[in-house]
């Protein structure tokens, strides 16, 4: 098993009477990472996404606001409630524009098998959307589908808020260095559940996401929608 990796979480939100909301899927018990827990979208960087991305006209919006430092201070009491003891602080070496173009690609093919969402242009109908989720469930290269159904990713729709790196929590601990993305929900469609990886899905704000689901939200997770919740990141959510 690969112990160290790269991945990428998106958030996605939409304006409600309270604010905003956040979209959020309850991971299979069956899936090895966080079974059963609240996260958000996302997943693991496959190698041929920094292929996908050299085909990018786009380039992601960079706003870095999420750092591990931050975040591990703010989070060091549920470190120690959870595993006893604060893990050490590494600081890891910045990503490049490579690095986040790649990235951005994992954002949207992992958002686009979990949920059907996809942000590409030109915008494709629902049906194309859903085959293609289907296809990349399959493990269709996304690089193929793009050549057969003609659309290109809107990387521009995203921005990157930084990353988080899954602290050293022993030798049989699977760690990700992870890059979060922001992008707002478009309207042509309601999210699908179609990914055997995920159990449940709904829209919370985050202090409805904190309240129900504290218990079963990963630490990174429950420390991004604490942020949100205090409206930290506002000028991402315009």
């Amino acid at each position: 098993m690969e112990l160290f990796g790269r991945a990428a979480t998106v958030i996605l939100y939409r304006q409600c009477q309270e604010g905003y909301e956040v979209f959020m899927t309850q991971r299979s018990v069956q899936t090895q990472s966080f079974p059963g827990f609240w996260v958000f979208p996302g997943g693991r960087e496959h190698p041929d996404d920094s292929v996908v991305a050299a085909h990018l006209r786009q380039e992601p919006v960079l706003n870095l606001v999420v750092e591990q430092q931050q975040f591990q201070e703010t989070m060091s009491r549920d470190f120690v409630m959870s595993m006893g003891y604060l893990p050490s602080l590494e600081i890891r070496p910045a990503f490049g524009l490579p690095d986040w173009q790649s990235l951005v690609v994992t954002a949207l093919r992992e958002l686009w098998e979990e949920t059907g969402m996809a942000y590409t242009k030109p915008v494709l109908i629902q049906d194309e959307r859903v085959a293609i989720q289907q296809a990349l469930l399959e493990g269709t290269p996304l690089l193929r589908l793009m050549d057969r159904y003609h659309f290109e990713l809107d990387a521009g729709a995203l921005t990157a808020i930084g990353r988080i790196t899954t602290p050293n929590l022993g030798e049989k601990v699977r760690r990700f260095d992870t890059a979060f993305f922001m992008v707002p929900a478009r309207n042509e469609a309601e999210p699908l559940r179609n990914s055997a990886e995920v159990a449940a899905t709904c829209w919370l704000t985050p202090a409805q996401a904190l309240k129900q689901y504290g218990s079963i939200l990963a630490i990174p997770t429950r420390y991004i929608l604490m942020q949100l919740e205090k409206k930290v990141w506002g000028e991402s959510m315009s």
